[in-house]
């Protein structure tokens, strides 16, 4: 937010208030760490600051079971082979925007301020990693229409879209503590001692009653359970209830470029700086058969 002090302190006009161009590296790669640290959900996922639009996420599938011993002078034979399956997903970023405001009172108000300009910069990364997460869970397409959710593909999208992810449904008579479960039973097994359940805080409180039903109320008032069968939640009103994922939660990437670019002017009628901050970004599951999906059928 440079000068931003200094407009505050000294006359406003056309010229002094105008900035357009690009974030520096500093400053672009502190906006997205504000983004995370102002998040509690980013900050447990992966964030891949992009240094271009497209990236390539890499991961290796290494088969179990593959030492094996070769007499010196002899070569491996084709089953002696380790095979390195590679795996990934790949970042392809779309701009996002946030237009945003500082009327002239608040303005004249903060003259004195002299955190003015960090509290503003926060404010912005705050608002922008807010709707950023938000996306990550609802966002059905990339082909925009004016609605949030044609904005990008979220994470539960892709896992829907993906071949390889798993996907189960369940009826809606279907008590909670059995479809986490049936959830439960379809994790990968070379990730189940990573895996979480990404669950709505009213399904966790379903499945909690259910429990008690079973044992004492005394079971809700101790705190309630915060996993199944060894799979902890990751509980989140981000999730949508009745749908429930499973997966290592930096499986989940989202991905930032770090071309970041900022415009700000005064409009004299409205009295009002006003900013665009304009950001590229995309959602990913790095590895799409370590997620399972559970949703109603």
């Amino acid at each position: 937010m440079d000068g931003l002090n200094d407009i505050l302190k000294g006359s406003m006009n056309a010229t002094n208030v105008t900035l357009s161009g690009s974030l520096t590296p500093e400053q672009s790669h502190n906006f997205i760490d504000v983004i995370k640290q102002n998040n509690g959900f980013l900050q447990k996922i992966h964030t891949e600051k992009m240094g271009r639009l497209t990236k390539e996420l890499d991961a290796w599938d290494v088969a179990k079971g593959i030492l094996v011993r070769v007499a010196s002078g002899e070569k491996p034979n084709d089953s002696q082979r380790s095979a390195l399956s590679k795996v990934g997903a790949k970042l392809d970023a779309k701009s996002v925007q946030l237009f945003s405001r500082i009327l002239q009172d608040a303005l004249e108000d903060n003259k004195s301020n002299p955190n003015f300009e960090k509290e503003t910069f926060d404010a912005f990364a705050k608002a922008f990693g807010n709707d950023l997460a938000l996306l990550g869970f609802i966002g059905e397409s990339d082909t925009y229409d004016g609605t949030f959710k044609t904005l990008h593909k979220g994470w539960l999208q892709v896992v829907k879209d993906s071949s390889d992810a798993v996907k189960l449904t369940y009826a809606a008579s279907e008590k909670v503590s059995n479809r986490l479960s049936a959830l439960v039973g379809s994790i990968d097994p070379d990730i189940v001692s990573e895996a979480r359940i990404l669950i709505n805080p009213s399904d966790v409180q379903e499945y909690n009653k259910e429990l008690s039903a079973l044992n004492s109320p005394l079971h809700l008032v101790q705190g309630g359970a915060n996993q199944i069968l060894g799979i902890p939640f990751e509980i989140t009103p981000l999730m949508p209830k009745g749908t429930y994922l499973a997966t290592p939660l930096k499986n989940l990437v989202l991905g930032v470029v770090l071309d970041i670019r900022r415009n700000r002017w005064y409009d004299a009628e409205e009295r009002a700086l006003k900013y665009v901050f304009d950001v590229f970004t995309d959602y990913e599951v790095v590895v799409k058969k370590w997620a399972s999906l559970m949703s109603k059928a």
